[in-house]
């Protein structure tokens, strides 16, 4: 495999362990929710902890290129990235966890005519193929037999997914014009602070209790689902089109199946077998689409 070859592989991998991470991600904020911890007391600790370590680890970087630019770029992502977590969380304590992945993985296909419309590029058909038959293996592999009702918590995860789709467009714009350690950083400050300023607004009531399990999940969603995976989404956004990132990111729906069965939170059945395969065969067919055909960066 050539040098180029071989490095875009290593950033597509990058992509696809983060959607590993956010497959356990989900179980860990249902967890959260199911020990009493509040929508806005999860986000504030989950982004206030990646805010955290990534400053510590990467402090002379982001001092070093931190501008105007960076500062406004990561304003921006910053705050889309609160809003999608913020509909996400409250949706997950409002409806089940297979309908938030489902209805969140409609990214997979805002993203590409998003990224059209404002990147003026244009997706190649055999991608937006590949986003198509993903978003139906995610449908059969979340879908049950009793059907799909729309509720409140529907509405709150089709919502997310919108401003998901969004945080994933302008990385790829931002991550090629500033640092992406300043990029990464100044955006978990801004969601740290929204998260903390929706805190006070609506539940600074709330009496914290000992809830081991809780916090726990919520050191999870911190240091792995937040402070690593935006990290490597956004050095790898800098090499992957924003319609592939989407695609590699929503196999965070296959993993969170995965490890439904692995933790016997739910048995193993056809329709999710099936649903799996339509995943992974689309992953496959954006990995063979020739490069010439892809839409290439923002500059």
């Amino acid at each position: 495999m050539e040098p180029q070859k071989t490095k875009i592989f290593l950033y597509e991998a990058a992509l696809l362990l983060v959607g590993l991470i956010w497959g356990g991600g989900f179980m860990a904020t249902r967890i959260a929710v199911d020990e009493q911890l509040s929508a806005p007391l999860i986000l504030a600790g989950r982004f206030f902890i990646a805010a955290i370590i990534f400053g510590c680890v990467f402090w002379k970087t982001i001092r070093k290129n931190c501008s105007r630019q960076a500062i406004l770029s990561g304003m921006v992502v910053g705050t889309f990235l609160f809003l999608g977590f913020s509909m996400q969380t409250m949706a997950t304590a409002g409806t089940v966890p297979s309908s938030v992945g489902f209805l969140t993985a409609i990214n997979v296909i805002i993203v590409p005519f998003l990224w059209w419309a404002i990147a003026k590029k244009r997706p190649s058909r055999r991608m937006i193929g590949a986003c198509v038959l993903c978003l139906c293996g995610i449908g059969v592999l979340s879908l049950k037999l009793d059907g799909f009702s729309f509720s409140v918590g529907n509405g709150l995860a089709l919502a997310c997914s919108f401003f998901f789709a969004c945080h994933i467009v302008f990385t790829g714009i931002f991550s090629v014009r500033v640092n992406p350690n300043t990029l990464v950083f100044v955006q978990f400050v801004a969601a740290a602070v929204l998260s903390i300023l929706f805190f006070l607004a609506f539940d600074r009531n709330y009496v914290p209790l000992l809830h081991p399990r809780g916090f726990l999940s919520v050191a999870y969603l911190g240091v792995f689902s937040t402070c690593l995976c935006f990290f490597l989404q956004s050095i790898a956004q800098v090499h992957v089109p924003a319609s592939k990132a989407a695609l590699f990111l929503c196999t965070e729906s296959l993993f969170c199946s995965i490890f439904s069965v692995l933790l016997k939170y739910e048995p193993l059945t056809l329709t999710m077998a099936t649903g799996g395969a339509m995943i992974f065969a689309s992953v496959l067919i954006a990995e063979y689409t020739p490069a010439h055909k892809e839409e290439p960066q923002a500059v």
